[in-house]
């Protein structure tokens, strides 16, 4: 169980719009203002879901995870920009990723969570359960194409995400002009 609940959450966002900044908040309900102010940010970038505890982890692909580091390398953003871009609830996970790139190279983007598995370099034959090598070549061509598509993916994501806001932003300026 969460330490602390969805809907006293909620109820710190409301007051925080109602004009409340975050240390009066943090004395009020005794909750660090470091906390409040990372709810406030999800709470911006995905709305009440940025609130909601998963109930399971979000898996990603050692290539999802490569594009991502590309992208912000690439683009030469922060970790919290990069992971409004790309959805993902923390930016702390980005930093961690980069940690492990940095350390391991991209074998320590595929490592998961147990039983360690096989990332790259192999496929399943069909009727066969020996796996079958790749070549570089192949190897490097689909980590190519996977990053180009989640790369895609999450342009498309962006701009999705960017017209909702412009959207918002005009209703938000007709109801001032009113």
């Amino acid at each position: 169980m969460s330490k602390y609940s969805y809907y006293l959450k909620i109820d710190i966002i409301r007051r925080y719009e109602e004009g409340l900044g975050p240390v009066g908040l943090s004395k009020e309900f005794n909750v660090k203002k470091d906390t409040i102010k990372k709810w406030i940010r999800q709470y911006k970038i995905h709305g009440d879901e940025g609130l909601k505890k998963s109930m399971s982890k979000t898996r990603y692909s050692g290539e999802f995870k490569l594009s991502v580091l590309n992208y912000r390398k690439d683009n030469e953003i922060s970790y919290t920009e990069t992971a409004q871009v790309f959805g993902i609830k923390t930016p702390s996970t980005i930093a961690s990723w980069q940690r492990k790139y940095d350390e391991e190279g991209f074998s320590g983007l595929c490592g998961t969570l147990g039983r360690p598995r096989k990332c790259e370099g192999t496929t399943m034959a069909k009727n066969n359960h020996e796996p079958k090598e790749l070549s570089k070549s192949e190897r490097e061509e689909l980590i190519e194409l996977r990053e180009r598509n989640e790369y895609l993916e999450a342009k498309l994501l962006y701009q999705k995400k960017l017209d909702a806001l412009l959207r918002e932003k005009r209703a938000q300026t007709k109801k001032r002009r009113k």
